[in-house]
């Protein structure tokens, strides 16, 4: 009696593994030697790929308090009581001691497009500043775009400098860079990947180009800069050399930074879009390419790490949202003597750039608070 109680509480997944054992003991270790011949090629394959990165050992630290990532810690701020001046209001907001908002369900990455091909590692203006939040809650990609020309406090090796934003990368690279972002839009910023832009023509054309909607007179700008003749429409098919010149289109908008920055993040978008549908061979060609033109504080370990959660965790099927700093209250494009810049209302906007990436925000704007604009005395 004792050994049939015995034989029923036996494991039913055990019973069946030991089932026909001799052709499943066959089956199991021939795949799990698949597994492993594949999961070798695998790392191989990643591993010389990211030996063509320049990686940092350490993250990027910044001059920044360390992010708390539980919501409910965050304290509130709210905005300048008063300034003497249109730099005295920037250097109060930036220098305010206000806890960056952070989130552990949120990963930052600040993509960095750069104006030269040296500019990696010589130092460069950043023509593209795009934020990559990807939300594991929402299960979205957030990308939120910085105006280059935004007049920015900034503390480059304990100096304080007043410049355009795209300048702290050439002042102080991608500490500098960050530390600004961070302290005028009061998010945290965990990585960065700067990519030299003129390298995206070599690598769009690798993947077999990208599709994106393109208006009338953008279609017109291309034919006329670089003898191509494209069509406008909803899915134009792009090669290298027009996504470049695609994104790069700036004077011919009546709002300049804001359509600019548009076309940045179609181009970015419409690129996550053709790697996902490439083949091994265009990945293959693609990667050899990008990654000679990166660089970035991430470890090989880190982006081994984020790869592997960016394919289990379902990374890679995130919606993609953009979100832009264009509403007019919110900016005003004038004058610094007589370099064209854009003045920008950091309280609001870091409110709106916190609510676009983590749905909510730590700022707090009393009705007769005391706006930037009251030291602007040429916009239009």
């Amino acid at each position: 009696m004792e050994k049939k109680k015995k034989q029923k509480k036996s494991n039913p997944i055990a019973a069946f593994l030991w089932k026909n054992k001799r052709r499943r003991a066959k089956n199991f270790y021939f795949l799990l030697t698949a597994f492993m011949v594949i999961f070798a090629v695998a790392m191989a394959f990643i591993n010389e790929k990211l030996e063509l990165i320049d990686t940092g050992d350490n993250p990027v630290q910044t001059q920044t308090a360390q992010p708390i990532y539980d919501e409910e810690e965050i304290e509130i701020m709210t905005s300048i009581d008063s300034a003497g001046s249109l730099n005295d209001y920037l250097y109060q907001w930036a220098n305010n001691g206000g806890t960056l908002y952070s989130s552990k369900n949120v990963l930052n990455v600040l993509l960095v497009g750069l104006d030269s091909s040296d500019a990696l590692e010589n130092g460069g203006r950043s023509d593209s500043l795009i934020l990559v939040s990807l939300n594991k809650k929402t299960k979205k990609i957030n990308m939120t775009s910085f105006f280059r020309d935004t007049w920015s406090y900034m503390n480059i090796s304990g100096e304080d400098r007043y410049a355009k934003l795209n300048s702290s990368y050439f002042y102080g690279g991608p500490v500098a860079l960050i530390d600004t972002i961070e302290k005028n839009f009061k998010i945290d910023i965990d990585h960065y990947v700067a990519v030299d832009f003129s390298s995206f023509v070599d690598i769009i054309d690798a993947l077999g180009g990208i599709t994106v909607e393109v208006q009338e007179y953008e279609a017109n700008y291309i034919n006329r800069t670089t003898k191509h003749t494209i069509e406008s429409g909803p899915a134009v098919t792009l090669n290298g050399k027009e996504a470049l010149v695609f994104a790069r289109i700036r004077k011919s908008d009546s709002d300049s930074d804001v359509s600019r920055t548009r076309r940045q993040r179609q181009v970015i978008e419409s690129f996550i879009k053709s790697a996902t549908n490439a083949s091994l061979s265009q990945l293959n060609d693609a990667l050899d390419m990008l990654f000679k033109y990166v660089k970035t504080d991430m470890t090989k370990m880190q982006i081994l790490s984020y790869g592997t959660q960016a394919i289990t965790n379902g990374w890679v099927t995130y919606d993609i949202e953009q979100f832009t700093l264009s509403d007019n209250d919110v900016f005003r494009a004038g004058y610094v003597g007589s370099s064209a810049v854009v003045f920008m209302d950091f309280p609001l906007a870091a409110q709106r750039v916190q609510t676009a990436v983590y749905g909510d925000s730590n700022i707090q704007l009393p009705d007769d608070r005391v706006s930037v604009f009251s030291f602007v005395k040429r916009f239009s």
